[in-house]
Formats: structure tokens, sequence, C-alpha cells
């Protein structure tokens, strides 16, 4: 009877030992969930009215978001204006914005840094670009409210609703994720 209890001791124990070795194979397969905190690239395109002129701005960039709540996005933007009497020209921005961000639920509130914020013309200044560069400068510094729509390890995707009903969305693809 004792060797029945030997044996039968030294199965639980291995079931035992077995048991443990699974729970933890299995959990340390687990991967954290994604967070914000990373360096993206993105392109981006959007269009407004200004001063009778109409803007189509393509930009592409980084946006870098570290973990103590600061951001930097950095960008080169092209804007293609058709002024009111239907004339065309082309500027070009090479864009600056230290930022600061929070995430709350599926919130993520963005701001930037009024006093680094930079930006200005490749190739010259005229007065169209300063005009652009003070309606932009001017609300750099005001708290943005954007959906997270889509956070994965490679991707981060925002939207954000404006004031006369209509969305827009920006992609940020991880770096080291662009061929995914």
């Amino acid at each position: 009877m004792k060797k029945n209890v030997v044996f039968y001791g030294r199965h639980l124990w291995a079931g035992i030992v077995a048991v443990a070795v699974l729970m933890v194979c299995g959990c340390s397969g687990r991967q954290a969930a994604p967070t914000v905190e990373g360096s993206y690239t993105y392109a981006h395109a959007f269009s407004y009215d200004l001063d009778g002129n109409h803007f189509d701005v393509d930009e592409t960039g980084t946006m870098d978001f570290c973990a103590d709540g600061t951001a930097l996005d950095s960008a080169r933007q092209v804007y293609r204006v058709k002024n009111a009497v239907g004339d065309t020209s082309t500027l070009v921005f090479t864009y600056v914005s230290p930022s600061r961000w929070r995430l709350e639920g599926d919130d993520l509130y963005f701001a930037g840094i009024k006093d680094l914020f930079r930006m200005t013309t490749v190739g010259g200044a005229d007065t169209l670009a300063q005009r652009i560069v003070d309606v932009v400068g001017g609300s750099i510094d005001y708290e943005y409210r954007f959906h997270l729509d889509t956070l994965t390890d490679e991707r981060l995707q925002w939207s954000f609703t404006y004031r006369d009903g209509h969305s827009d969305t920006w992609v940020f693809v991880r770096d080291g994720n662009a061929a995914k």
C-alpha cells in the first residue's frame, strides 16, 4: 500500500508541475495590449477655404508619442492654392509641432505647445504663406479630442468630427511596420 501512495504521490506531483509549466508557458505567450507610445509615419490630405482661397493640402510626416505625455509632430505640407479668380499656386511648408497628449478611454486629447510650434515656408515667404502660418499657429494650442478608432502593434488611427459635421481620419503606421 505504501508503494501505491508513493506511486500516486509522484504522479500527483508530476501533474501539478505539468499544470504549472503549462500555465507559465501559456501566459508568457500572451502579449501586452498595444500602447500609443511610439514612432509613426503618416500621410494625410485635407481641404479648406480661407480669405477667398481654396486650399488642397497634402502632408507626410512623423509622429512620436512619448510616455511622459509629450509628442512631436513633424511634417512636410504642400498647399495647392486656388484663388477667387481661378489662379493656382503651390506653397510648401515645414511643420514642427511639439505637443501634449493624453488618452481617456477611446478619446485621445492632443494639443500643440504654442511657444515651440514652427511652420516655415520652403522657398520663401509671401503674404498668403504668412496668413496660413498665422491661422494654423493661432489654433495650435487648442486641445482637440480625437476618437481613437484603431490601436494595434502596427497602426494607430484617429478621427475628428468638425463643427459642421464632417469628419476626418488620420492613419499612423508604427515605425518598422510600413511593409505590413
